[in-house]
């Protein structure tokens, strides 16, 4: 016999879904999708880049007949050299961008701060090497394709190695060293230039505008011509301070290497022939050909990494649409916004807001289907009201620090521990030998008892800590510390005495340094350097607001999708699940607005520009310093303004989709009003 199975049972309700199990999958295979066009866009400008490249080694349009001009892009060896100028160009800074990816920009105020703080991460020096193995393989490749294709170049153009002398066969083709040389420059500046822009950090403008209205696409001949701009006008000032650094290391560091012992041994039979003549402008005239072609060796160079990084830069960030692909799409969404990735969250939010405000009968039904789950515990609602208040929260965490980290708590001190009497007299323990020891010889009771653990020192402790023990508390501040404490404070003051010493030492010498260059000097100079390490020092205003909202855009979707979602929930929330929640939603966001109003009210009364009267009292420099300010203070408020807007927006929605039913949710007196002040507006 089978007993009868009940079908009462209470079956506890399932979670929402990992994001790792439903959403995060789905966007990474649009994403996925989108590295292969990024893949298609940059093989593409390599095979247009390689056959200017080859047509100008065979003399130029002028030099081929039109039938070589229209096969040449075509031939096999074009696209072998395209193939592997993709392979050692586009194709690893792409796989760079997308290693070091990073949803928030870095939390520096300054140049100075942002070049120290990439420093100590692992994505500079990784970018660092790809940087320089990519220029120099793009210059083995441009090697490959003139010695094959220029017959008619002498040795020298075609950088070998070595010169051609019998007498000096080992001379290195100078050359090859300055073409060598330039390609380590570039590599050098563009990921200064990276770390500066902080380019692994994802731009999300594009992400506030909805599927639905008409957004700035990525355009290829849009970002051609903003990349050939860009890249012409760095690649010069990359080849002027390459030009100043290399005529240092000809006409100076070189010279002074020679006067080293031992080292001119080493570099006489490799590097002799480069002393021969001064450096003057009249070498630049001489060998103008190798400067032109390092330069656009460097623009070549510069073009493909450019392209690749602003190709992956405006492909991703575009919003990706993909919880229509599942069964349950408000399902999908809330499973998306719990994600521990913040990128991937920002995907979430963006197809969220757009889920909240479309009109049609499918919409709302799915909607009204998200406000009436009882399926899963906690509920859909439930899930979404508390991750989105949540993530809210934090950021206004952060704002009221103004980006600074959250200091740690003090740890609460332990409770004392309270001897819990035995319910009856416990025996005492016999802590004695109950065995007889052992015989010793006299000599070994005598070395015994002088020894640092024998009965004599025992003695001495005993009778010390006896004593010590009969002293009053008042008293016992003062008393010497074990020999082993002393020693961790010995050790400890020697450390920081150190450090110190250290540091004071590096700014003695550092200004000391400075007074001697300021003293032989001219006072242009001077005057310039200061301004230089002045805009390196300084903090930045819209930097300092940046750090304080690094994820404004995505606490902007946030406060959209909750906006509209209440509002929805008017009409279609059937069993009044949202408006228990109202109250906190409306709390959240005005305290929001109003920590971001009084930080614009702070920036205002701080870097605004002076009435005209005292502005004409300013000299031409403070002019400028107080110009600038304000510039920024207006970039700042640019940058409160993605949250600001968002909010206020939402808050008129609220307000005027609920009217006069506002009234019965109770509300703190602050935020009652703040609030009265947007139902009155309206």
């Amino acid at each position: 016999m089978t007993a009868i199975r009940s079908t009462l049972l209470s079956r506890s309700a399932p979670s929402i879904p990992l994001a790792s199990q439903l959403y995060e999958p789905l966007v990474k295979g649009i994403l996925r999708h989108r590295l292969y066009k990024i893949f298609l866009h940059s093989a593409l400008f390599c095979w247009a880049l390689v056959t200017l490249w080859m047509t100008w080694s065979r003399g130029g349009m002028f030099g081929m007949s039109a039938k070589e001009s229209l096969l040449l892009p075509l031939k096999p060896s074009t696209l072998a050299f395209t193939a592997a100028t993709f392979l050692v160009g586009a194709l690893p800074v792409v796989v760079l961008r997308k290693t070091h990816l990073v949803a928030s920009p870095t939390p520096a105020t300054s140049p100075s701060k942002i070049l120290s703080g990439a420093l100590q991460k692992r994505s500079t020096s990784h970018a660092l090497m790809t940087y320089l193995v990519s220029s120099l393989s793009l210059l083995l490749i441009h090697i490959l394709i003139t010695g094959a294709y220029d017959s008619s170049a002498p040795a020298s153009a075609r950088l070998t190695l070595f010169v051609k002398s019998r007498k000096h066969p080992y001379y290195l083709n100078g050359h090859l060293v300055y073409v060598l040389l330039s390609q380590v420059a570039v590599a050098y500046a563009c990921l200064l230039r990276c770390v500066l822009l902080d380019r692994f950090a994802v731009r999300w403008a594009p992400t506030l505008a909805s599927q639905g209205d008409n957004k700035m696409k990525s355009f290829g001949l849009a970002r051609v011509v903003t990349v050939g701009l860009t890249t012409l006008v760095y690649t010069l000032l990359v080849t002027v301070a390459h030009l100043a650094v290399f005529a240092f290391a000809r006409s100076i560091a070189l010279p002074l290497l020679y006067q080293l012992p031992f080292v001119h041994m080493v570099l006489r039979p490799f590097t002799a022939h480069f002393l021969r003549g001064a450096w003057t402008v009249t070498l630049l005239t001489r060998h103008w050909s190798l400067v032109s072609r390092a330069f656009y060796l460097g623009l070549t160079t510069i073009a493909i990494w450019e392209y690749a990084e602003s190709a992956f830069d405006a492909i991703v960030a575009e919003p990706a649409a993909v919880a229509h692909q599942t069964a349950d799409p408000g399902l999908a969404l809330v499973s998306g916004i719990t994600s521990a990735d913040v990128y991937l969250k920002h995907f979430a939010y963006a197809e969220l807001r757009d889920f909240s405000s479309e009109s049609s009968p499918a919409a709302s039904a799915r909607r009204t289907a998200l406000f009436a789950d009882q399926k899963y515990n906690p509920s859909m609602w439930s899930t979404l009201a508390r991750e989105s208040l949540v993530t809210l929260g934090r950021d206004y965490q952060l704002l009221l620090r103004r980006g600074k980290p959250e200091t740690p708590a003090a740890a609460a001190p332990a409770a004392p521990k309270q001897d819990v009497p035995l319910p009856a007299p416990a025996t005492p323990l016999i802590r004695t030998k109950v065995y007889k020891p052992a015989q010793s010889s006299p000599l070994h009771a005598a070395l015994d008892t002088f020894s640092s653990d024998g009965p004599l020192a025992a003695a001495v402790s005993e009778t010390a800590d006896a004593g010590a023990s009969h002293i009053p508390e008042l008293f016992r501040s003062v008393m010497p510390t074990s020999p082993q404490a002393k020693a961790v404070e010995t050790v400890k003051k020697a450390e920081e005495n150190v450090a110190a010493l250290v540091t004071q030492t590096k700014g003695k010498w550092k200004d000391g340094l400075c007074g001697a260059l300021c003293g032989y000097l001219p006072k242009a100079v001077v005057q310039t350097a200061s301004r230089v390490k002045s805009w390196w020092m300084r903090d930045r205003v819209h930097r300092v607001a940046e750090t304080s909202l690094p994820n404004r855009y995505m606490d902007a979707l946030a406060a959209e999708a909750l906006c509209r979602l209440t509002c929805a929930s008017l009409t279609e929330d059937r069993y009044g699940v949202v408006q228990r929640d109202i109250p906190r939603i409306i709390e959240a966001l005005l305290s929001f607005l109003t920590a971001l109003e009084e930080y614009q009210t702070e920036l205002n009364a701080t870097y605004a520009l002076p009435p005209p009267d005292q502005l004409q009292q300013l000299s031409p420099k403070e002019l400028a310093e107080k110009e600038t300010l304000a510039m920024e203070a207006a970039r700042a408020g640019e940058v409160l303004s993605v949250v600001s807007d968002a909010v206020k927006d939402g808050i008129v929605q609220i307000v005027r989709t609920f009217g006069d039913k506002l009234s019965a949710f109770k509300l703190p007196p602050r935020i009652a009003r703040k609030l009265q002040g947007f139902v009155d507006y309206n």
